[in-house]
């Protein structure tokens, strides 16, 4: 019996808690100016205005990565599920580019300040809900680069209350097989 509850409480477990990784690196087309980006599971939308999954940026890890500008429009860059639903943003690798004559850019994610520098670096950001959203450069020089975007999503309440519910059944049944 404890074998069976330890491997139910493994699935629930594992069910609630995966993460996924998006590197754009299959991502297709490269080097082209697009409104909308989806790889991964998520969609990454703009509005309409230019942003591209592109290889070569000097100031990231040698892989393809999304980056966007706006040069000052205002505009910004929405992060969503695939489909909808909520889920978590835990992490991602971001930097500004090269030719920024500032050393550090402060963006906004999701309102909170976040300051990136010309090296790529990893933020741990750990921010839940149906859309993330990340402001343009507010010099409008340059453009953020973003990689390695680590999300895991977040199950609808009814999906844990089944597993639960069906991992409270099994244990009632195995207890009850082995009272027999």
């Amino acid at each position: 019996m404890k074998t069976a509850l330890t491997l139910l409480s493994v699935a629930l477990l594992v069910s609630v808690a995966g993460a996924t990784t998006v590197d754009f690196d299959s991502y297709t087309p490269v080097n082209t100016c697009q409104g909308s980006i989806s790889s991964g599971g998520l969609d990454f939308n703009t509005g309409g205005f230019c942003m591209a999954v592109w290889t070569g940026n000097p100031n990231g890890n040698g892989t393809p990565a999304l980056i966007y500008t706006d040069f000052g429009g205002g505009r910004s860059v929405t992060m969503s599920l695939t489909g909808g639903g909520a889920f978590t943003l835990n992490s991602v690798d971001m930097a500004i580019s090269w030719y920024d004559t500032n050393p550090t850019e402060t963006i906004l994610v999701n309102g909170n300040p976040l300051t990136l520098s010309q090296l790529q670096t990893t933020y741990n950001l750990n921010l839940s809900g149906t859309s993330i959203t990340f402001s343009e450069l507010p010099s409008g020089s340059g453009y953020w680069l973003m990689d390695n975007v680590v999300y895991s999503t977040t199950p609808e309440p009814g999906t844990i209350a089944l597993l639960g519910s069906g991992m409270l059944a099994g244990i009632g049944f195995l207890r009850r097989k082995m009272m027999m």
